[in-house]
């Protein structure tokens, strides 16, 4: 009995030397206690799994660091609490994040553990704050087979290449969208274009201009209203015109304040008589 209770021990010890270890003591900054923590899968040696609850698989090049992440992939890296991705070479940051797609950066916070902050895009840059679908993306617009060329960097969105000191570069999107620049709207929890610029070779606005919509410091502002210029407020600048839709009169600014409106009906047989008398003299 003594001979078996030996040889058990040794194989125990055997075991212990040779074998994985999955079990380990890190240190809790929250409770600055040390937290007994036993991993769900194998850790390999470029595997990094730091903090409590985190499920990483056994494929090399992957990690996660927090609370409560699932990494079920390779080359893949979770920081904070909650997040999950099961494709490869993706970084999530924050709580709640997720990503379906690959080459992705999600950055920032789901709902919950159900409803997560989801990148889905290829390659892309995923921000966002208790939302479910990233607010802003990032994209690079890369082909295949396409290098950054830029001198001095930027951001560029929708395009490889980037002017030399410039910061912010809009392209045309490389699978030819009809539209270079659209806004939309929530109607009846749809969303409605309201304005477009098309991209093809000059811009084309579409869409409907409103009064008060167009406010320039250059050209003039026309307003319009049923009444005189009292059911209106103060011209903007010099030179911005106001129509009494109901009285059928135009009435144009002569300076910034309220009273500065003159009427176009006075103003042209003032300039009637100003030619009679140059072509006199």
């Amino acid at each position: 009995m003594k001979r078996l209770i030996f040889i058990v021990g040794l194989l125990v010890i055997f075991l212990q030397a040779f074998g994985q270890d999955t079990t380990r003591y890190v240190w809790n900054p929250v409770t600055s206690n040390w937290d007994y923590i036993s991993q769900v899968n194998a850790v390999n040696d470029s595997t990094i799994n730091y903090g409590t609850n985190n499920t990483v698989s056994n494929d090399t090049l992957n990690g996660a660091i927090g609370h409560g992440n699932i990494v079920n992939t390779d080359r893949s890296m979770a920081l904070g609490y909650y997040n999950t991705t099961s494709t490869a070479n993706n970084l999530l940051i924050g709580s709640f994040t997720e990503s379906d797609a690959t080459y992705n950066m999600t950055i920032g916070r789901g709902l919950s553990a159900v409803s997560r902050l989801k990148n889905s895009r290829y390659g892309s840059i995923g921000l966002g704050f208790f939302a479910t679908e990233p607010v802003m993306y990032v994209q690079s617009g890369y082909e295949l087979g396409e290098t950054y060329t830029a001198d001095i960097g930027g951001v560029s969105i929708g395009g490889p290449e980037l002017d030399t000191l410039t910061a912010l570069q809009i392209n045309e999107h490389l699978t030819g969208d009809a539209f270079f620049l659209k806004c939309k709207k929530w109607v009846s929890n749809t969303l409605t274009d309201v304005f477009t610029v098309d991209y093809d070779g000059d811009a084309t606005l579409s869409g409907t201009f409103t009064a008060d919509s167009i406010i320039c410091t250059h050209t003039p502002t026309i307003y319009q209203a049923a009444g005189d210029t009292s059911n209106y407020h103060t011209p903007v600048k010099i030179g911005d015109m106001f129509v009494d839709t109901s009285a059928d009169e135009t009435y144009i600014s002569v300076g910034s304040s309220r009273g500065d409106w003159v009427k176009l009906n006075w103003i042209w047989p003032v300039f009637g008589l100003v030619a009679i008398r140059r072509r006199r003299i």
